[in-house]
Parts: structure tokens; C-alpha cells; sequence
């Protein structure tokens, strides 16, 4: 891909930082995670402002971008630490349009008018994106358990990962119906995040193991994304510090050791980043592969703990302060780096892509 931004791509980008600037004071964000809710506030804005409609087919009434636009949503809300569902509403959003036919189409034009806030329901007690055992009964009921659902008290609709004649789909469910009960449980992130239990609640099918396979693939390249704006603005917020705090007489940014450690932050920065929008723009390509997009989680995984910490430790003091923004992103890159599978679980994808025989002829 080319890695330099387009016109459209940057002025996508400045928008939305200035707009987010502006209407997005970190108090909010504190408000927000005191009380354990998502920002309904912004998530207005964002519809209003046809943010959310950005990376959708414009035969949907979307923008008619793509994924890696979808990506500098993503990343500049991540970088103001903004508790929203943006990943969860838009890979949702791209399993539907993609592979939903016309039932989803009609789910996405429901998604950019604000009349849906849907988010994916997949994990279970195994923690297995292979094996999903919740089973979608003939008569159109759901009875299952789902684990780490984010923003599961904020949503419309839960995308229900089930199975059904041996197949897993996706499943359209209410979300206030009375059969489906939210168990809210702390985070590391400290965003929204449930338990839910689906006790005979209805559910719809709308989308087959493709569209399962999408809905996984989406959101573990847009949460790849998020981890990079966490790392980015730890990068960013050192290199602020060390400018301006002395010691010995001279800025401590001065010092060679110091710029070796944001040197090193740098360099995974940039690196898990251009496999981030790699893995979207082979998405928005056809050509993305489970392994692909397992390499930028993977690298993300490992690498945000590295980047963060060393933020911390050039921080000094400074950096175990809540009155400083950097836990933000401390806690959210940690939480991130978690979600969508693991290094090592992403690796495992990778080592059986490896094991396969390759024909070089």
C-alpha cells in the first residue's frame, strides 16, 4: 500500500482530531470511566456529524471510503481515549454489508442513521474464536453465554456469534429484550464491558460463517489500530516531558540514554503501524489472510506493555499520577493488547499458516 496519506485521508484525519480537540476534554473521559458508561454524548455527535458513515458503500447512504478511513476514525478517537463503541459498531457494520446481503444492508442504513448501536457478542467460557458453542434453536431462539462484550449496556443490538446445523452465523438480537441479562464487570481499560446471558431471547440470522469470519478479521485489524494510537500518544507525551525536564542543568531529553529509549518507542511505533494499515488495506483489497492480520495484532500485542512502560519510566514520578493523562493510555493499550486475541493466541494462527505446505511453482 502507499503509505503516504491521501488529500481526502489527511483532511479526514485533521477534522476530526481538531473536532475531538475541542469537544473531547479529558474530564469527560474521567466522567465516563467513573461511572462505568459510554460517552452517549459524542456517539450522538459522531452519527450527527456522519462520521460513523464514513467507511460504508455510498449505495448504503455511506461515505464511500473503506476500511483504513475506518482506521483513522479509529485511531483518532483512540488517541483521546474516547469510550465509544467505534470498533465494535463498524466491524459489525463491515460483516454486514459485506456478507449480510440485503438484511444487513437494511442493518448498516440502520447503523449511519443512529436507529442501531450494534456490537459483536462471540467469546464464551472456552476464550476461543474457534470454538463457539452457543447453538441458535430452529425455533428462532438464542440460549447462550457470552463473555467480555464491550459497551453490552450501551448497545441496541448484540451481533450474537452461534452455531446452527454445524455452521456458526451471526445472530441479530435486541438487546433490551427481557431474556437477555448484562453482568457489567471491571475492565483494565476501565471501558464498558459485560457478561451477557441469552436465555431464549430472539434471534435473527444474518450472516453466515463468512460473515463471522469477517466480523473476527475487522475487528482485530481496527483493535490493532486502536493500540497504535495508544502507543502514539505515550511516544508523544514523553517526548513533551523530556524536552522540558531538567536535570543536571540541561533538558533530561538531552541525555543520550533517554534518546535511545524514545528512539526504541519510535521504532515499534512505526512498525506496528504500517502493519496495522496494511492489514486494513489488504481488507479493503480482498487479499487479507487470517495470518496477515494476526502478524499486526501479534506485533501490537507485544509491543504496546514495551512502549508504554518506558513512557512511564521517563516520566519519572510524573507518570504514576492519574492527574497525568498517560494512564489513559497505558490502561487502554493494555486492555487492547487483550482483546481480539492475544500475541501468543495470534501467533498460534500464524504457526499453523506456516505448518501448511507452500507450492513455490
Amino acid at each position: 500500500m502507499n503509505l503516504d496519506p491521501s488529500e481526502t485521508q489527511v483532511l479526514l484525519r485533521d477534522t476530526l482530531r481538531s473536532f475531538l480537540a475541542n469537544e473531547l476534554p479529558f474530564d469527560q473521559v474521567r466522567a465516563c470511566e467513573k461511572e462505568g458508561r459510554a460517552d452517549a454524548e459524542l456517539w450522538g455527535q459522531l452519527r450527527e456529524h456522519g462520521w460513523l458513515a464514513t467507511p460504508f458503500p455510498s449505495s448504503l447512504g455511506g461515505g464511500g471510503a473503506g476500511l483504513v478511513e475506518a482506521g483513522l476514525l479509529v485511531e483518532e478517537l483512540a488517541r483521546r481515549a474516547a469510550v465509544v463503541p467505534i470498533v465494535e459498531a463498524l466491524s459489525c457494520g463491515a460483516a454486514l454489508a459485506r456478507c449480510g446481503g440485503e438484511r444487513g444492508a437494511e442493518l448498516v442504513r440502520g447503523l449511519i442513521e443512529g436507529a442501531i448501536t450494534p456490537v459483536p457478542a462471540v467469546l464464551e467460557s472456552s476464550d476461543r474464536f474457534d470454538a463457539i458453542a452457543a447453538e441458535a434453536a430452529g425455533d428462532g431462539s438464542l440460549r447462550a453465554e457470552k463473555y467480555f462484550v464491550d459497551y453490552a449496556g450501551f448497545a441496541t443490538h448484540h451481533l450474537v456469534a452461534a452455531r446452527r446445523g454445524g455452521e456458526t452465523g451471526l445472530y441479530l438480537v435486541d438487546a433490551s429484550h427481557p431474556a437477555i441479562k448484562v453482568e457489567p464487570h471491571a475492565t483494565i481499560g476501565r471501558t464498558p464491558q459485560a457478561v451477557v446471558r441469552y436465555d431464549a431471547a430472539p434471534a435473527e440470522r444474518v450472516a453466515g460463517e463468512d460473515g463471522y469470519d469477517c466480523l473476527v478479521q475487522v475487528a482485530r485489524a481496527l483493535c490493532t489500530v486502536q493500540i497504535v494510537a495508544s502507543m502514539q500518544v505515550s511516544l508523544d507525551q514523553t517526548v513533551a516531558y523530556t524536552s522540558v525536564r531538567e536535570q543536571f542543568g540541561r533538558p533530561i531529553g538531552t541525555f543520550q540514554a533517554v534518546q535511545h529509549h524514545v528512539a526504541n518507542m519510535a521504532t515499534e511505533v512505526e512498525s506496528v503501524r504500517l502493519l496495522a494499515y496494511e492489514a486494513l488495506d489488504s481488507l479493503d483489497r480482498g487479499s487479507a489472510t487470517a495470518e496477515r492480520i494476526a502478524i499486526a495484532k501479534a506485533a501490537a500485542s507485544r509491543a504496546v506493555p514495551e512502549v508504554t512502560m518506558l513512557g512511564h519510566q521517563l516520566h519519572g514520578g510524573q507518570g504514576y499520577i492519574e492527574e497525568n493523562d498517560l494512564y489513559f493510555f497505558t490502561l487502554r493499550g493494555k486492555d487492547r493488547s487483550l482483546a481480539w486475541g492475544t500475541a501468543d493466541e495470534c501467533l498460534e494462527i500464524v504457526a499453523r499458516e506456516i505448518e501448511k505446505p507452500t507450492d513455490w511453482l
